[in-house]
């Protein structure tokens, strides 16, 4: 099985038409900020999801508004605060962000993200993924100022998930590993994103136009 990750489209949708087109993979995943404060933008992408035949599971991001998640939508699956399984594997979400110094629509403190997570139930047998716009702090969350912004909230819970896929954070795309997997595929408004196969764990980060990719085992 093939995962497609994308996040932080901020309404490039151009973009993620031609990855749509061109990719092989299942199911799509998509780790925040589909829109730049835009909910026509958000129908469209979910008309064109739904015109491929695109099964789809995503989080808000701050740059959406958390009434997207209330739409009746063709294709596109919100999970915020709870969790899917697709065979073995369970994914959990996480939209928004903390705050930042943009007051952008969806921002939350750490509390929210607290009390969210511990409402989640984990089971040893799955696959845990955690699909969520904010990193982890101190994980793929370091911006172009050197600043640490992920959630210290999401840190603590890391032991529970095989796989972390975060966004938010535009330049710290890669790929960490440590006692965990984490994944920032990138911003697709830069045309980057990523293939996940989690039965062998491989991911290969991939960019539009030059076609470069990446290998991760």
């Amino acid at each position: 099985m093939k995962f497609l990750i994308a996040s932080d489209i901020h309404s490039a949708i151009s973009n993620l038409e031609k990855i749509i087109e061109t990719e092989n993979f299942d199911i799509l995943l998509i780790a925040g900020d589909l829109t730049n404060f835009n909910k026509d933008d958000l129908l469209k992408i979910d008309e064109i999801l739904s015109e491929e035949g695109v099964e789809c599971y995503a989080v808000h991001g701050n740059c959406d508004y958390e009434e997207f998640l209330k739409l009746d939508l063709d294709s596109i699956n919100f999970i915020h605060g709870r969790s899917i399984k697709i065979r073995d594997i369970k994914i959990y979400g996480v939209g928004g962000s903390l705050p930042t110094p943009f007051g952008t629509p969806s921002e939350y403190p750490e509390d929210y993200f607290a009390e969210l997570l511990s409402k989640l139930e984990f089971s040893d047998s799955d696959f845990n993924i955690l699909l969520s716009h904010n990193p982890a702090k101190g994980v793929l969350d370091r911006t172009k100022h050197g600043e640490n912004v992920g959630s210290e909230e999401i840190r603590k819970r890391l032991k529970n998930f095989r796989i972390i896929i975060s966004g938010h954070v535009h330049e710290c795309s890669g790929v960490y590993r440590d006692k965990i997997i984490a994944l920032n595929p990138g911003p697709i408004a830069w045309g980057m994103f990523a293939i996940l196969e989690p039965d062998e764990i491989e991911i290969k980060l991939k960019r539009l136009k030059s076609h470069k990719e990446k290998s991760f085992l």
